[in-house]
């Protein structure tokens, strides 16, 4: 066995390893390149591999320096790196056959460790193509020979096409636990959504250039209209900690008061991309929630655990409700009125309103934003100072949706009408039979509470920009050509229908193959009339189909390799008479001719004796004649089809009634 590597096994661990590099720590990047360079250079150059002794101080460095990033060996993080770095160290000891199949068995865990960090669909491909590319690097290996690797990769080829029977029913039948494969979860991982708990200036203006899918939601009837899309993140109504212009989400509070009109509720569906939080997204007023989470007061949906793993959960919300009617405590109406003495011009056109019923209070306020041409815009100009809100109210008169959200209840506190902040996202574009809400679709608005009605949402942003509600954030901003296309929603670009096209795919794995869990499992044995309280059962099920699967399929390879050696349609079928006709105990003598193989088949079989006479004088036609006819052949085809099919059920009800 040469100590050179294996073409293909070098190009699969390049492959895997830079899939890998993202994830691995920056410190061991040198140690692994180094390993690789060295190999490379002892196969082009003659470099001398390093003794047992170094190896054995390098492994022990590499194991400290993992110990140093991680404190531990195990968990997904520290365990691959460690296998990457054993599969680096393992390439300076390569001298026999059995090195190669030790680099050869790690180079399999490296490919499968990439998909515990992402199991998306290119992902996914590109592993298969790696793995593809490693059965045909084991297949060199094992044969000391060597083959081309054109002819290797064919015969890989060959052999995963013939497990694959075998893999897709055990991936949907096989007993599985109730999470899906959406992948490892791991603590303090990186929140994905662009909210947060403290809503700041500038915020929402830079997620409105991102066209990432925060959620997808898929509804029971009819998608709500978008009016109505408002999904609940955070309520706030306290001011931050020594920063009275940003608002703080409020903590988790009792069950709400809330009456709901039965005939409003709608059932959904979420899947919600990583968060690194513990709310869900929830529209309206959720009253039927999944386990390990509740609805706090302010209706939002609290879950036991955050959110570091794509998330699908269903929820039953009411779009008609009333929330806290009657009174609020004390000390509640007293935050909802607090206004952070920061803005003195605010707080003196607010105190005109005075002498006005609550409702015409809030009208007033919704009229000022309609009547002093304010604008929408992800360019507001200054935010500086302690007065910001004076500033955007009688200065700028330009902001976004956390501007109008902010300035309004800032307003309402000071005109006596309890108010609150609410951020979460608004809108959401349909894509196929679901809604995609995004991360551009961020939006902040407000609630105010008046004693006949409870909590009202209140969006200022519709006195300025109603499109924004309507038709979406990229439509309130046709003019800002720096929104990219995904979120521009412009229906003749090409770009943005081939992302929707992919974003629709990409659901479609996270739903069917990521989202595959041992729910959708158990629905899928009640439709197979399997029992549900017996998973054994549904394992041996599971396996004898998979068996019987993986037989039918060698068995077609088996059968196309035959006939490809046969040559032609006609040699096949006729060679598979003759072994029809051995079956029966009429096997062919060296000297015999085909008409007198056929001849003798006649008298042994008389029942078919007309159809071998039609045969032997079609075989003798196609072979003597000048010009073959082209219907003839066909017809030989037929007649040696149909005959092969009847002798093969006479042969198998002869070996029947012999056995018993």
């Amino acid at each position: 066995m040469s100590e050179r590597l294996d073409l293909l096994l070098w190009l699969v661990l390049i492959g895997s390893i830079g899939l890998l590099l993202p994830h691995l720590p920056v410190v061991v990047i040198p140690v692994i390149a180094g390993a690789l360079v060295w190999r490379r250079l002892h196969e082009v150059r003659g470099w001398p591999l390093p003794s047992r002794g170094l190896l054995l101080v390098l492994a022990v460095a590499s194991a400290a320096l993992v110990l140093s990033q991680f404190h531990a060996f195990w968990g997904r993080d520290a365990g691959v790196t460690l296998l990457v770095l054993a599969a680096g160290l393992k390439l300076l000891e390569i001298r026999e056959m059995r090195d190669h199949v030790s680099v050869l068995l790690l180079t399999f865990f490296l490919l499968i460790s990439v998909l515990l960090f992402d199991q998306a669909p290119v992902i996914f491909a590109l592993v298969v193509l790696l793995f593809w590319l490693l059965v045909g690097a084991w297949i060199g290996v094992s044969q000391p020979a060597g083959i081309p690797i054109g002819r290797r990769m064919r015969h890989a080829g060959r052999l995963l096409l013939a497990g694959l029977p075998f893999a897709l029913i055990l991936f949907a039948l096989f007993p599985r636990p109730p999470g899906g494969l959406w992948g490892i979860q791991q603590p303090g991982g990186q929140a994905v959504t662009g909210l947060s708990e403290q809503l700041r200036p500038g915020q929402f203006d830079r997620l409105a250039e991102n066209p990432a899918p925060a959620f997808r939601v898929r509804f029971e009837g009819e998608i709500v209209p978008p009016e109505a899309r408002y999904w609940r993140v955070y309520v706030m109504s306290g001011f931050a900690e020594n920063d009275p212009e940003s608002w703080i989400a409020d903590s988790p509070a009792p069950a709400p008061r809330l009456e709901i009109l039965e005939s409003s509720q709608r059932r959904y569906q979420v899947t919600l991309e990583p968060t690194g939080g513990h709310q869900l997204p929830s529209l309206a007023a959720a009253v039927e929630t999944p386990g390990r989470t509740r609805v706090d007061a302010n209706l939002i949906v609290h879950r036991a655990q955050e959110v570091n793993d794509r998330l699908r959960y269903t929820l039953t919300s009411a779009t008609d409700y009333r929330l806290d009617v009657g009174r609020l405590p004390r000390f509640r109406k007293s935050r909802y009125l607090r206004t952070g003495g920061l803005n003195p011009l605010l707080e003196d056109l607010a105190q005109e309103w005075g002498g006005l019923a609550p409702a015409a209070r809030i009208e007033r306020a919704l009229d000022y934003f309609r009547e002093n041409e304010f604008r929408y815009t992800r360019s507001p100009g200054r935010r500086e100072g302690s007065d910001r809100a004076d500033t955007f109210l009688f200065e700028t008169r330009r902001g976004y949706c956390a501007d109008y959200a902010d300035a309004f209840v800032r307003l309402m506190r000071a005109a006596g009408v309890p108010a609150r902040v609410v951020s979460g996202y608004q809108g959401g574009e349909v894509n196929g039979d679901y809604l995609v809400v995004r991360q551009a679709d961020a939006h902040a608005w407000a609630e105010v509470w008046l004693a006949e009605s409870g909590w009202q949402r209140v969006d200022p942003t519709t006195a300025v920009a109603p499109e924004r509600i309507e038709s979406g954030v990229a439509q309130s901003m046709r003019e800002d050509a720096s929104l990219p296309a995904t979120v521009r929603r412009d229906p003749d670009s090409l770009t943005r229908q081939a992302r929707l096209w992919l974003e629709q795919f990409d659901n479609r794995w996270n739903q069917y193959v990521l989202g595959y869990d041992g729910r959708v499992q158990l629905d899928l044995f009640g439709w197979l009339g399997l029992s549900e309280r017996q998973p054994w059962r549904s394992a041996l099920w599971a396996v004898a189909l998979a068996g019987l699967a993986w037989w039918l399929t060698l068995w077609g390879f088996a059968w196309r390799e035959r006939r490809r050696l046969a040559g032609s349609q006609t040699e096949y079928l006729w060679e598979r008479l003759l072994d029809d006709l051995a079956r029966l105990g009429v096997t062919r003598r060296p000297e015999e001719s085909e008409r007198a193989l056929l001849a003798r088949a006649a008298k042994a079989l008389p029942e078919v004796a007309g159809d071998f006479g039609r045969i032997g004088s079609l075989i003798e036609t196609q072979r003597y004649a000048r010009h073959p006819s082209r219907r003839q052949a066909r017809l030989l085809v037929t007649r040696l089809s149909n005959l092969h099919r009847r002798l093969w059920w006479r042969a198998l009800i002869s070996r029947g009634h012999r056995r018993s």
